[in-house]
């Protein structure tokens, strides 16, 4: 796929369903030094040695703790994510100026457990009761690179597409105060809080009537007994890659075959303009 002829259909895709993947996005030479950052530095769960936050606090306090190698590190990704120009496709679907806000890389163990089961983002961990709440434009765009081939059951993104849309009218209207919160981290409680009567009259009158009921209609599976629906699940080689809304419903599979190695790029819009 080249870059330059897909920049639109990518931006189109994320914009209208959400998500799209795209196959053979880095090339070798940046596979291997990806992996090679990714075995030097601590990358598992809960450790912050994989994690680079774009502003010059953090900057300064890499120095303070004489960690120059990340720096060095930090310094490549930012190169990387020029070369393959994701700030063009963010500002696209954004329809505004983007940011790179964050990076981060990992590798995720096999395990029988999912990565991350059916959830969204900005939905305050399932919380009950929430001091502040997000404007709902505060989401990000994420790039998730993988340098491990994914596929279903072994640690591959599954996404519901239009989730993206349905999330945003909800935040919206809870940030608004025209509608009550209620916890809707998981899919279930996503679709059960949309589905209360005055939240489904503001959600109708925000969105397109056919999107809201293709997400209902594509989503129907969590309240079935067997609900492992696997017909989001999204395969890519390495060297590939996801791009989504963290908005929407999405999952991270089992890893049942092999360690799953991520490198993930967040674009959030710019607040100076």
């Amino acid at each position: 796929m080249n870059y330059q002829t897909n920049l639109s259909e990518i931006s189109k895709q994320v914009k209208n369903f959400g998500v799209i993947k795209k196959e053979n996005w880095l090339d070798q030479e940046d596979i291997k030094k990806t992996k090679l950052i990714i075995e030097k530095i601590n990358c598992d769960k809960g450790n912050n040695d994989g994690i680079f936050y774009l502003n010059l606090k953090f900057k300064i306090i890499e120095l303070l703790k004489l960690k120059f190698e990340k720096i060095s590190y930090e310094k490549y990704f930012v190169n990387l994510s020029k070369k393959l120009g994701l700030k063009k496709i963010a500002d696209q679907i954004f329809d505004f100026p983007s940011k790179l806000h964050r990076v981060d890389c990992y590798s995720n163990p096999i395990s029988n457990a999912p990565v991350l089961d059916w959830h969204v983002d900005n939905a305050y961990s399932g919380q009950k009761v929430v001091d502040k709440f997000l404007n709902p434009e505060n989401s990000a765009i994420k790039f998730f690179f993988y340098l491990s081939d994914v596929y279903t059951d072994n640690g591959c993104l599954s996404y519901i597409p239009k989730s993206h849309l349905v999330a945003f009218a909800l935040r919206k209207g809870i940030y608004e105060k025209a509608i009550r919160y209620t916890p809707y981290w998981s899919l279930s409680d996503f679709r059960k809080t949309i589905l209360i009567k005055e939240n489904l009259n503001y959600i109708k009158s925000h969105l397109k009537k056919e999107d809201l009921d293709d997400f209902l209609s594509y989503s129907e599976f969590i309240e079935k007994e067997n609900s492992n629906n696997k017909k989001y699940d999204l395969a890519v080689k390495c060297g590939g890659a996801v791009v989504f809304d963290e908005g929407g419903v999405h999952r991270g599979s089992k890893l049942l075959k092999t360690n799953r190695l991520a490198l993930r790029f967040f674009f959030t819009r710019d607040k100076k303009f």
